[in-house]
């Protein structure tokens, strides 16, 4: 039984505080617009998870003033190294923040903190009223709300409050992750035959590692699973695992099944708007999960502002500005999966041939229709 519902009326509740919650809290909070962020854990582990911030991240995080803090503890790498069969075949000039996810998030909660933004910790949402603004969680507690902005991720407790739950499928991937204390300067990623391996540096002394494996083990989708060593070989069977003895049986290595669910059609409605995964849950594989996310609660946060915190007309706009971006990447990250996982020797010896003699024109495409996006242009 849950008790009388505290008065948060004024209020634009943030459920979630991960990367979209947090900066969408920054945003509101600097705007003097009331917010309040529910956040189910009650502290930030890293489980093994790095993050890449391309340029479109990149503007966010300066418009939020937050860029100097994220660099200081976080890597710059220059270039993107492309490895397969053991040797070099194409190599790139980048731009982008390697850090950890903790990293990200301690930076944006502190930014939260300074600017008086109020977060309950272990408030995990059990319902939504999405026609009523209540929300009732797992701790008793019930609040009424202005509005409701759904930062809860790939397992949305609000998006099943509008849409009717499907079984998410499981896209044939699985993904092992580990962060370890090594140097490294530059992205290196090794193509092998249904797998390819990442590491890459998230600080001046600590890589991260992630290797993904196209098989038919449907791992739990969860970032908190721990793995074994031998698991890891088990799965890494095909690829040149010596190459990367740093990994020893000590190693806090984690596995993550990855799942797909179809494209829902609104990400607004009524009293919610769907930020981050809980809007559009994504396969990791050219690094956007973590940018649109922080685009997404970008201009959301900046409709709100700019039309007055009329916030129907700022979602409507919201979904309209952000549907066909979303659709695009996810078709991209999609196709960069598949080519990335070829299997037949022939096909794997024309994908290398590509990349080392026309990598420009992917590169060129990718920084057109992703990297050099805007989000304050688009508001």
């Amino acid at each position: 039984m849950h008790n009388n519902p505290v008065d948060y009326s004024n209020h634009i509740a943030i459920i979630g505080g991960g990367i979209s919650g947090l900066t969408l809290g920054c945003v509101l909070k600097n705007a003097k617009i009331p917010v309040i962020i529910f956040e189910k854990s009650n502290d930030v582990s890293d489980y093994g998870a790095g993050i890449s911030i391309s340029p479109n991240g990149i503007r966010v995080l300066k418009y939020l003033d937050v860029y100097n803090e994220i660099i200081s503890v976080s890597a710059n790498p220059k270039e993107a190294i492309y490895s397969s069969i053991k040797k070099k075949i194409a190599s790139f000039n980048v731009n982008v923040v390697t850090t950890s996810r903790k990293a990200l998030y301690e930076v944006l909660y502190n930014k939260f903190k300074d600017m008086g933004g109020e977060i309950l910790f272990n408030h995990e949402l059990l319902k939504a009223d999405v026609e009523n603004l209540k929300l009732h969680f797992s701790n008793n507690n019930s609040y009424k709300v202005r509005h409701i902005a759904a930062c809860d991720g790939i397992k949305s407790i609000c998006r099943h409050s509008i849409e009717l739950q499907t079984d998410p499928e499981y896209s044939g991937y699985s993904i092992w992750r580990a962060i370890f204390n090594k140097k490294q300067k530059n992205i290196r990623t090794y193509l092998g035959p249904n797998h390819h391996i990442v590491t890459y540096p998230i600080s001046a002394s600590k890589i991260s590692f992630v290797a993904a494996i196209k098989t038919d083990k449907k791992y739990r989708e969860s970032w908190r699973i721990a793995g074994t060593l031998n698991e890891l070989k088990e799965d890494l069977v095909l690829s040149d695992i010596n190459h990367f003895s740093f990994i020893t049986e000590k190693t806090p290595l984690y596995k993550w099944g990855i799942y797909i669910r179809p494209m829902i059609k609104n990400i607004q409605y009524k009293n919610l708007t769907l930020l981050g995964d809980a809007a559009h849950p994504i396969v990791p594989f050219i690094g956007q999960g973590g940018c649109l996310a922080m685009e997404d609660a970008f201009i959301f946060g900046n409709l709100v502002i700019k039309f007055n915190s009329d916030i129907s007309s700022a979602q409507s706009s919201y979904e309209k500005l952000r549907m066909h971006r979303i659709k695009m990447i996810s078709k991209l990250s999609l196709r960069q999966g598949y080519l990335n996982h070829l299997s037949n020797p022939l096909v794997v010896l024309i994908r290398n041939l590509v990349m080392k003699y026309f990598s420009f024109l992917a590169i060129r495409s990718i920084k057109s229709n992703v990297w050099d996006y805007d989000p304050q242009k688009d508001i």
